[in-house]
Formats: C-alpha cells, sequence, structure tokens
C-alpha cells in the first residue's frame, strides 16, 4: 500500500522533452486519488497533461481497465497513462 503525500517524477537530461510532474496520491481500498500540484512540461507529458485537462484530481479505479499502474514498494510507482507513450516513475518527497 502507497504511503499518502506528495510524489514526483522528472526527467531533466534534455531540455525539450524534459518534465516534473507532482501529484498528491492518496490510497483506497478501491482506488486511487490524484491532485496535480505542480506540472512543467515542454513537449513530454502529454498524456499526464490529458489526464488533468477538466480537473486537478483524477480517480484510477484499481479494478478498471485503460491506465496501469504498478506500485514497486510503499514509496514509489510506476504509472502509464493510456497505456501509451511512456511509463512515468513517481517517488515520494515528503
Amino acid at each position: 500500500m502507497l504511503l499518502p503525500g506528495k510524489y514526483v517524477s522528472e526527467k531533466t537530461e534534455h531540455y525539450l522533452d524534459s518534465y516534473r510532474i507532482v501529484m498528491e496520491v492518496k490510497e483506497t481500498e478501491k482506488s486511487y486519488i490524484f491532485t496535480l500540484i505542480d506540472f512543467q512540461s515542454r513537449y513530454s507529458a502529454g498524456h499526464i497533461e490529458l489526464l488533468f485537462s477538466k480537473s486537478k484530481r483524477f480517480l484510477l479505479r484499481k479494478n478498471k481497465g485503460g491506465h496501469a499502474m504498478r506500485v514497486w514498494d510503499n514509496k514509489s510507482f510506476t504509472f502509464y497513462p493510456y497505456q501509451a507513450g511512456i511509463p512515468y516513475l513517481f517517488e515520494k518527497i515528503d
């Protein structure tokens, strides 16, 4: 089970495809609740931007398809929105 709190995913090698995504994550028995805190991207992370286009909050139900998520330990996870593009590794920051 993921610890609740802020998680970051970032890539900084090249300015054209760099990004920084900070989300507040809360896990319940049936879902994950993501609240977007900070999103910085020039051309990357389009699938994350699409998830939060209408609201700063996104609910991912554990029993529904469409997105892939793998929890590695209680402080990190990989999120693969729409199972397209690139997966994002998030690590706890607080």
